[in-house]
């Protein structure tokens, strides 16, 4: 019996090469890619990855254990600003800036600044020379008299979007300053920012723990100007 030719043509041969080539480059695709993404050095988010660099965050961003934490117990709290407060504007001549505050706190100015405080929470500015490196400061210099504070606790140190400027920002727990009258000290929330400017404005927002005055504050800190 003659036998039969099973040899393909030479056009089946190219087709059936030509389908096992494309299948074998289309599955190796996503690793090609994700290989240039890894070696150009670039994540996925806005920030090169490995520069440590963090965006800004909106001031006062309601993520857990960041600044003034909701009220979470029933009725009005000492500290607790109304949602109908009224605002005034406290004018420094002699510091050149100004800031809102809530009407009725007692302003008392001082040789660097102002405080002006409710029974519990209080708002200070307090100018110093404007240092050549805002972060060299904090670091050397502010944060550590801060930690020499009893009961100092570091909750976080960022950077914070206030209208269009960003501001170095500390949030930490201490002791208010004493109550002037009873001298008592409440366990407090404090909000630092630093402003530069003609001078370098460190701005503390002050709250009792638990106290939630995060539009308050953001209304305060946001109306700062300097003049």
């Amino acid at each position: 019996m003659p036998q039969r030719n099973t040899a393909l043509p030479a056009w089946a041969s190219f087709v059936a090469v030509s389908l096992l080539a494309a299948a074998c480059g289309s599955a190796a695709a996503p690793a090609t890619s994700a290989t240039a993404a890894a070696s150009s050095g670039t994540a996925t988010g806005s920030q090169p990855a490995g520069s440590g660099a963090r965006a800004p965050e909106d001031v006062f961003t309601p993520i857990p254990d960041a600044s003034q934490a909701p009220d979470t117990g029933g009725g009005a709290a000492h500290g607790d600003i109304p949602d109908n407060a009224v605002f005034l504007t406290y004018r420094s001549a002699a510091w050149s800036f100004s800031i809102q505050y809530v009407e009725g706190w007692q302003v008392r100015t001082a040789t660097d600044g102002v405080t002006i405080r409710d029974k519990d929470s209080s708002e200070t500015v307090r100018v110093v020379t404007m240092p050549p490196d805002v972060a060299a400061y904090i670091k050397n210099t502010d944060l550590p008299a801060l930690q020499s504070q009893p009961r100092f606790a570091l909750v976080k140190q960022n950077t914070v979007k206030v209208g269009s400027a960003v501001y170095a920002h500390l949030v930490y727990h201490a002791p208010a300053d004493p109550d002037p009258v009873t001298g008592k000290q409440v366990a407090s929330t404090i909000d630092r920012f630093y402003v530069p400017g003609p001078g370098l404005a460190i701005i503390s927002l002050s709250t009792p723990d638990g106290v939630d005055n995060v539009d308050a504050f953001r209304q305060m800190i946001t109306s700062f100007k300097w003049s």
